[in-house]
């Protein structure tokens, strides 16, 4: 079982606090959980949330010492106050921050070099107390494997759905999402948030709408013409719109969609790779080939091997 603990320092914020053993405890295939979660103050007492109350967690720092993913969720103090942890003696385990704790991270030189990214109010801070870090201001989060940074609150969902479709394969993030009625699908480039809200009784067309159109038509052969001719709207008109609400194209979203369709067939069906592409709209099996490799890493018969349910 992997082994989760979360560091709750003084000021933790509740709400990010709170994610990942909501999240990581309904992860259970064939009904063993897949994950143990451990929330931890450094010396074992009680220390008072940024809200009107206190937590009393029973482990101490030494919970640490197993922990396989170790989680810093934003505290009052993290833009300033360095690593009070000493995240470094724990830098051969996976480190995930959520929101602001992409500060205690930096602090600890664990981000040096690296990509990441924090909540867009404080990216400007963030930039000039860690020129040597790489930051991604817009992404909703950013995992280059040994670490993982997320943005503020919803983004610290998606960072963790996303760590469990990587360890444990899409079906079981989608089991995840149904108990818990979580997005299955925002990656991490998208936008932290929308500029420009949409206007009040004009959803049609919205990001979302395009979005839910496509993935009840995940199979076809889709143009970029005709999806805009189903909104009545201009290609042009449709990538704008599009971008400004999501960070990203029609064209990647749309990939990235249709590689976790094929990722839940072959790890659910015993379905031939080129009518897994059929069915998840790459048409054919080198083009599914291609695909994954450029996402995950993998061809899909490694994905198959490593993920299926048989395996």
């Amino acid at each position: 079982m992997h082994r989760v603990v979360v560091v709750a320092l003084p000021g933790v914020f509740p709400y990010e606090l709170g994610i990942p053993a909501r999240f990581f405890r309904a992860a259970q295939r064939d009904g063993t959980p897949l994950y143990s979660v451990t929330t931890c103050t450094l010396d074992g007492r009680p220390v008072q949330t940024n809200s009107d109350f206190s937590i009393a967690p029973e482990a101490d720092r030494d919970a640490l010492r197993l922990a396989d993913t170790v989680i810093v969720p934003p505290w009052s103090e993290a833009e300033t106050s360095g690593d009070p942890i000493g995240l470094a003696e724990f830098a051969d385990r996976r480190i995930v921050s959520f929101c602001t704790g992409a500060f205690t991270v930096a602090a600890s030189g664990l981000l040096d070099g690296k990509e990441a990214t924090t909540h867009w109010c404080a990216s400007a801070e963030f930039e000039q107390r860690f020129p040597q870090v790489r930051l991604r201001q817009d992404e909703l989060f950013v995992d280059t494997g040994a670490v993982l940074t997320a943005a503020g609150a919803s983004a610290a969902i998606d960072a963790t759905m996303h760590l469990i479709a990587s360890d444990h394969g899409a079906a079981v993030a989608a089991t995840v999402s149904q108990a818990t009625l979580a997005a299955p699908h925002r990656g991490g480039g998208q936008r932290q948030f929308v500029a420009k809200p949409a206007v009040a009784g004009s959803a049609t067309g919205s990001a979302s709408d395009i979005q839910t159109w496509l993935l009840a038509r995940i199979d076809e052969p889709l143009s970029l013409g005709e999806v805009a001719t189903g909104f009545g709207m201009s290609v042009r008109t449709l990538t704008r719109r599009f971008r400004a609400e999501t960070g990203r194209t029609v064209g990647d979203w749309f990939a990235d969609a249709r590689v976790d369709r094929a990722r839940e067939l072959l790890e659910t069906t015993e379905l031939l790779v080129d009518d897994v592409a059929t069915r998840s709209g790459f048409g054919t099996g080198a083009a599914l080939r291609k695909h994954f490799r450029d996402r995950i890493g993998l061809s899909p018969q490694q994905y198959r091997s490593r993920f299926s349910r048989a395996a």
